[in-house]
């Protein structure tokens, strides 16, 4: 292939690369278009060289579990919601394949630009949040009924920019820490002011939907950024950020309120329903449902409503109204298809994460870290904008490790 064609191919890629970092800003339905262009532009590139390339290793260790999911099929009695899962699940596998297309020299292009992929995705999430408050607040409310029902006109009232909060909080924690990355090295005093006003904004945004997965995940991963650093002048900054982070949580009324549910923990029939208690009540049919069927779960097409069966025949009427999903994404996994399914996405996960610590891939551990943490609150990856940005960065950074190892062999 000649240097111009391999020059093209990488700007192609580059652009595709482009749109998915800023994916965060585009309705519900142009998403699925801009993931079909990113994807045309890495099959375009692999179709134009004379060598086809298909690494099936990346492929099937990131992509196996999902064929797990989709052998869940074979014993689902509903099959018309197993393929309407299936079509939300499948970017945990459209990821790999389209990753898998490259070459060893395009793994090394993919990163030329990673500061201003990273700027696009950082930017992207702080206009959809400013917009959207902005839109609200001169459409439809005063400033302080918006900061009441914000995340709820979020969910319910923005059309096709609609998002559960919990996923913009997610894009909230997930920029901040991309911004750790260019601030660490970074100069430019102008572009250092742009970053910490917008991290500023972006916490303000994460106060304000009070979801305490990210807000604990966010916690925990400035923590190891700044102990991978190793460097004493991070711990000043680190400790002046955290504190008064820590000040914020408790000083605003609706926050700690959140965080205060986390003392005492009891059925919703007793204590009531907060999010807390809610969790706990379903965690609790949750794990009688896996210890009965361990080994293969329920099935994709099932899953779900085993669960409400079992809320109903307990009685939990809010859990019922509620149509609650398992709210913990292993839990979910056990569920669709036992242990095996969930022992293919740990063992995915952590061999990423070895490789990634053994060639020092520190964004890719702290998404690691951040998306497990929220895991455990949340089905993160049974809605588009979770499973499209986890599949798209996990893969994308994955790919990262995985091409510092080729070197190293």
């Amino acid at each position: 292939m000649s240097k111009i064609q391999k020059a093209a191919n990488s700007k192609i890629i580059q652009t595709g690369l482009f749109i998915m970092f800023g994916l965060v800003l585009l309705p519900r339905n142009l998403k699925s278009i801009g993931i079909l262009v990113f994807g045309l532009t890495f099959l375009a590139t692999a179709i134009s060289r004379r060598k086809f390339v298909f690494d099936l290793k990346y492929f099937l260790l990131n992509g196996a579990f999902f064929i797990a999911i989709v052998a869940s099929l074979t014993y689902s009695e509903d099959l018309d919601y197993a393929m309407r899962k299936l079509q939300q699940f499948s970017a945990l596998i459209v990821f790999p394949f389209i990753f898998a297309l490259t070459t060893q020299e395009e793994r090394k292009k993919l990163y030329d630009r990673l500061p201003e992929y990273l700027w696009v995705y950082i930017i992207s999430v702080f206009l959809f949040n400013v917009l959207a408050f902005v839109w609200f607040l001169t459409t439809r409310f005063p400033f302080q009924e918006l900061l009441i029902h914000f995340h709820t006109l979020l969910r319910v009232e923005s059309g096709k920019f609609n998002i559960h909060p919990i996923y913009l909080s997610m894009h909230c924690g997930v920029a901040i820490l991309f911004s750790l990355f260019l601030l660490r090295k970074n100069k430019n005093k102008l572009q250092i002011a742009a970053l910490l006003f917008i991290d500023i904004v972006l916490v303000s945004f994460l106060l304000l939907y009070a979801k305490k997965g990210p807000l604990i995940a966010l916690v925990i991963v400035l923590t190891l950024f700044m102990l991978f650093q190793q460097s004493k002048r991070f711990v000043k900054p680190y400790l002046i950020s955290i504190l008064t982070f820590i000040v914020l949580i408790v000083t605003i009324p609706t926050t700690r309120e959140k965080f205060v549910e986390l003392l005492k923990i009891e059925p919703i029939a007793t204590g009531g329903a907060t999010s807390t208690n809610i969790r706990y009540t379903i965690y609790e049919s949750a794990q009688e449902l896996i210890s009965e069927s361990p080994i293969i779960g329920y099935g994709l097409g099932d899953y779900k409503s085993v669960l409400i069966n079992r809320f109903t025949s307990k009685g939990e009427d809010v859990l019922i109204q509620g149509k609650y999903n398992a709210h913990n994404q292993l839990f979910s996994f056990l569920l669709i298809g036992g242990v095996i399914t969930l022992l293919l996405f740990l063992f995915s996960m952590g061999i990423n994460l070895l490789y990634a610590v053994r060639f020092d891939n520190q964004i890719l551990i702290l998404l690691l870290v951040f998306y497990g943490i929220v895991m455990l609150t949340e089905n993160i990856l049974e809605r588009e904008h979770g499973v499209i940005f986890f599949s798209f960065f996990i893969n994308f950074f994955t790919l990262k490790s995985l091409f510092v190892r080729e070197q190293a062999i």
